[in-house]
């Protein structure tokens, strides 16, 4: 997905806005935030606006502490990683606070609520679709692609799939299990 985005950010002169929807106690903005740090120190491209909402008050509470548990953190997290983005506070490890900042929270319910302004780059929407039934899966899909730039990018999760439930949104040639804005 970084390899997405700076295609993306290659000859731009706007900063790139990914959304991480119902991303639950933060691990995946927080995992963005760090992939886009290591990038911008390696090969100099800009940060993206990171956005990341949920439904749940107690869930975004948590993502905005960036406190996880031994057993949460290093599930996927190398030790390098770790070290370098988190301090350990008694039980808990915490995001530092330049990783935190990165990232802008808000509560959203993708069914009802106003879907956030502007338009996204990349979307990650990751085992979120598995929980809803058809009909209201095509309700976020579509509102999902309203707000998806043309060329951007939809990131589901590994069993979730947009075939059979919208028409705005097509498999992406380029990028293997990402979607795109369907032509019209």
């Amino acid at each position: 997905m970084v390899a997405a985005a700076a295609d993306m950010a290659a000859g731009s002169p706007r900063r790139l806005r990914i959304w991480s929807a119902a991303c639950s106690t933060g691990q995946e903005p927080l995992s963005l935030a760090m992939l886009f740090a290591e990038a911008q120190e390696r090969d100099g491209l800009v940060l993206p606006e990171l956005r990341a909402t949920d439904i749940s008050t107690r869930a975004l509470l948590r993502a905005r502490t960036g406190r996880y548990t031994q057993f949460e953190i290093q599930r996927g997290l190398s030790i390098r990683r770790m070290m370098r983005w988190f301090d350990v506070q008694e039980e808990w490890w915490e995001a530092k606070p330049e990783l935190r900042f990165r990232l802008l929270y808000s509560q959203q319910n993708l069914l009802s609520d106003p879907m956030p302004a502007g338009k996204f780059d990349i979307i990650l929407c990751r085992n979120v679709l598995l929980y809803l039934s058809p009909a209201a899966r095509r309700v976020v899909l579509d509102r999902i692609a309203g707000v998806l730039r043309p060329g951007g990018l939809l990131v589901l999760g590994a069993g979730e799939t947009v075939s059979g439930h919208t028409e705005a949104l097509v498999p992406s040639e380029r990028y293997r299990g990402m979607y795109r804005p369907a032509a019209h």
